[in-house]
C-alpha cells in the first residue's frame, strides 16, 4: 500500500504531490488546511517509502489503484481531492474513475502545458528510450537544479530550491521518467470536465501551466509560479478553502 501521513481534523482531504517532491510540497499549505480537514498525504508509487508501481499497470493506473487501497484501509466513504502538478494528472484519472468516492476536486498548477513544450518533452522522452543515460544525466546534479529553478520557480530566487532539488534528486530516476511518461499527450491534454465539483487553480507566473484564454467558472488564477504550494501557500488557501468548505 502507498505510504501516507494524516494530520488535522474534519472531512477527509486527499493531497497528491507532484514530480518527486512528496510530503514536503505541503509544508506551508498544511498548517492552513489542517484545522478544517483531516489531511491524507500520500507518496505516489516508487516515491519515498511507497512501493514500486505495479509491473502489470501503467503508472497512472498503478497510482489510482494505490489511492483506492489507502481510502479503503482508512474506511473513508468519500473524500475531497487536492492534486498538484504531475500529481494532478493522477488526480484527474482518479476522479474520472472513482467519481462516486470524491466530493470535490482541486487541480493545483496541473501539468497542462502548451503544445510546443509538450512536443519538446515528447522528443526528450523518445530520445531517452534510445539513450537512457542522457535522461539520467539531465535529471541529476546541476542539470536537475536548473530544471527545477526554471520550471518550478520561474527563475526567481528561492530558499526552497536547494531542498527541493535534493528531494527530487533522491528519488529513482526511473520513477521520475515514468511520471513524465504518464502525462496525457506529454502534458498537452487539458483537464477534462468532471462529474464532481472541480476547481482548477493556475499561477500567472507558472512556466508549465497554460492559463485559459477564456476562464470558465471552475478556473482561478493566482499570482504565483509553479511552486505555489510552497511559495504562495496563503494565496492557494484563500482560493481553495472557500471551494472545499461549500456544502
Amino acid at each position: 500500500m502507498l505510504n501516507y501521513e494524516t494530520d488535522g481534523r474534519g472531512a477527509p482531504l486527499l493531497l497528491i504531490h507532484g514530480f518527486g517532491i512528496s510530503f514536503n510540497i505541503w509544508q506551508n499549505l498544511r498548517p492552513l488546511l489542517r484545522d478544517h480537514f483531516t489531511l491524507i498525504m500520500v507518496e505516489l508509487p516508487g516515491i519515498g517509502s511507497s512501493p514500486e508501481p505495479s509491473p502489470h499497470l501503467d503508472y497512472l493506473a498503478s497510482a489510482v489503484e494505490g489511492l483506492e487501497q489507502v481510502r479503503s484501509a482508512l474506511e473513508i466513504d468519500r473524500w475531497h481531492v487536492l492534486s498538484y502538478s504531475t500529481g494532478a494528472r493522477v488526480g484527474e484519472r482518479y476522479v474520472l474513475e472513482n467519481a462516486d468516492r470524491v466530493a470535490r476536486a482541486v487541480f493545483l498548477c496541473a501539468a497542462c502545458t502548451d503544445v510546443w513544450k509538450a512536443r519538446a518533452a515528447g522528443f526528450a522522452l523518445g530520445l531517452d528510450s534510445y539513450t537512457p543515460w542522457l535522461g539520467d544525466w539531465a535529471l541529476s546534479g546541476w542539470r536537475l537544479k536548473g530544471l527545477i529553478n526554471i520550471f518550478g520557480f520561474s527563475l526567481k530566487p528561492s530558499p526552497y530550491l536547494h531542498a527541493w532539488t535534493n528531494e527530487v534528486g533522491s528519488q529513482s530516476v526511473r520513477i521520475l521518467k515514468a511520471t513524465l511518461r504518464s502525462l496525457p499527450e506529454n502534458g498537452a491534454a487539458p483537464i477534462p470536465p468532471m462529474s464532481v465539483p472541480a476547481l482548477i487553480v493556475r499561477g500567472t507566473q507558472d512556466w508549465i501551466t497554460v492559463p485559459p484564454r477564456h476562464p470558465a467558472e471552475q478556473d482561478r488564477l493566482i499570482r504565483a509560479a509553479h511552486s505555489a504550494p510552497v511559495t504562495d501557500a496563503a494565496q492557494v488557501a484563500d482560493v481553495v478553502l472557500p471551494f472545499l468548505l461549500q456544502n
